[in-house]
């Protein structure tokens, strides 16, 4: 039957030709899955891309910059604006906000500088304005600044960058510091050497002292004496030096009802156990900030007077032999602080006498350890204000002597290893090694201690405002939510 089997043979023909084309496409497909393809994106990271299809780029004329571009791509390529700026001329024609050529992002901006202010009225002055003079280094705009060091004069005061003509440089010795030929201390390449030198430039406007920091001590007086605060309002900033005393004696006294500001300065070793303390103040307003007050013969610091205002941030005080803060005035803020290793056998108080007759007294997150009193003296904290509530402390000193005194009430403050305090919600922690404090000196919170600190969560967090939202270190405090007592806030 030979129609037959050619119909079968045309068949077979057919079929083996579909099945080679089949697989042939096989191929073609297998091998272009091998190619990557931009637009499909597949794990974890595709939720952060744009996967939406992008808008094709601005058409312009010619080639070359185009003020009708946009600022991110301001030069005209083949008549489409995809180009990038390589110096402020292809900014040219652009509002003022878009002048200045970023070169490495290629984008039309404010300004170029990083986190900076530009040297005031030169020619890379983008940002004049004293409240907006950095340039940030994200938006490429002007900001106020917010640390010292972003400023050109080296000083920032809320958000403004303070002129170098309204501050006093200090510089140490070693770096031609000097006070000699009535040295005016107008920059840091010219500055003076001791604190109380550039205190006799101060004037209404120009309030400021900086410090270049320094591994050697600055002197406070060019002799034996003090640096003397007297009727004067001043800014003082001092990250990384300290003063020091020649002589016996108190080493830095305001008075006069001046008005000073100690920021990161480090007021230590003064000598002589009747009067060797670091800052005496007498009917005058002080605030400290960051500063660290330490290891002077008699006590740190000294406040008296009825008009006097202690005000104190973020400060270490410790190791003063005769006890940490007097403070007898007429109101004082005290807040993070580490007052610590103060006082001794026969010291009147260890770690913090406090009168005031003000009601705006506050005593709040701070950590006050291991300082020591005559016995039968309280070795922590003397309060006297029956109007204070002092909240969310760590107080905890010797065996057998009282950790507080006088007419102050305690909240949700944590204390030991014995004794009572009044107030509601405090708690008694016999043994030390619960707070887990990280130890050798180190008062803060041991993040990876496990069983964690009594103190995690233990806070009282309502109304928390002002310095209260922050820790020693900065790391903020969330209100109504789970906080740490003392200064220190685990991450």
């Amino acid at each position: 039957m030979p129609g037959f089997t050619s119909c079968l043979r045309g068949a077979a023909a057919r079929h083996l030709g579909l099945a080679v084309a089949v697989a042939l496409a096989a191929v073609v497909l297998v091998a272009r899955c091998g190619e990557k393809n931009p637009n499909f994106c597949q794990g974890a990271d595709c939720a952060s891309i744009d996967a939406s299809i992008d808008t094709p780029p601005a058409t312009c004329t010619g080639n070359g910059p185009d003020p009708d571009c946009p600022a991110a791509t301001p030069v005209c390529v083949s008549g489409a604006c995809t180009g990038a700026c390589t110096g402020n001329a292809d900014c040219a024609g652009r509002p003022p906000a878009e002048a200045v050529c970023h070169e490495a992002s290629g984008a039309c901006v404010t300004c170029d500088e990083d986190d900076v202010q530009a040297e005031p009225l030169s020619a890379d002055d983008e940002c004049p304005g004293a409240n907006n003079a950095v340039c940030d280094s994200g938006t490429h705009t002007c900001r106020p600044c917010r640390a010292h060091g972003e400023c050109f004069s080296g000083v920032c005061d809320a958000g403004v960058c303070v002129a170098r003509a309204n501050v006093i440089y200090l510089v140490p010795a070693a770096d031609g510091g000097t006070d000699g030929g009535n040295n005016q201390c107008l920059a840091p390449a010219t500055g003076c050497l001791t604190l109380h030198h550039a205190i006799g430039r101060l004037t209404a406007s120009r309030k400021y002292i900086l410090f270049k920091p320094s591994a050697t001590f600055y002197p406070a007086r060019n002799n034996s004496d003090r640096a003397d605060f007297n009727a004067v309002t001043a800014h003082v900033i001092g990250y990384g030096a300290e003063v020091r005393r020649s002589g016996d004696g108190t080493i830095l006294e305001i008075r006069g009802s001046s008005d000073v500001t100690i920021e990161g300065l480090r007021v230590a070793n003064a000598t002589n156990t009747g009067s060797g303390t670091g800052i005496e103040v007498n009917s005058s307003r002080l605030t400290l900030r960051a500063a660290l007050i330490q290891d002077n013969a008699y006590r740190g610091l000294s406040v008296t007077g009825s008009s006097s205002e202690l005000r104190m941030f973020r400060t270490i005080v410790s190791g003063n032999r005769a006890g940490g803060v007097l403070m007898d005035g007429q109101a004082f803020v005290i807040v993070n602080n580490f007052i610590t290793d103060n006082g001794g056998n026969s010291s009147a108080f260890g770690g913090a006498s406090l009168v005031s007759n003000g009601s705006t007294s506050a005593f709040e997150f701070n950590t006050v350890v291991d300082n020591n009193a005559a016995g039968g003296t309280a070795d922590g904290v003397i309060c006297n204000n029956p109007a204070l509530i002092a909240r969310n402390n760590i107080i905890n000193g010797d065996t057998g002597e009282p950790r507080v005194s006088g007419s102050c009430m305690h909240r949700n403050t944590l204390y030991g290893p014995d004794g009572t305090i009044a107030g509601t919600a405090n708690v008694l922690v016999p043994d030390r090694a619960a707070y887990r404090f990280i130890g050798s000196g180190n008062y803060h919170l041991d993040p990876v201690a496990n069983p964690a600190s009594v103190a995690v969560g233990a806070a009282d967090a309502t109304g928390l405002a002002g310095d209260s939202l922050f820790d020693f270190d900065g790391d903020p405090r969330v209100p109504g939510g789970t906080v740490e007592v003392g200064a220190d806030e685990l991450p």
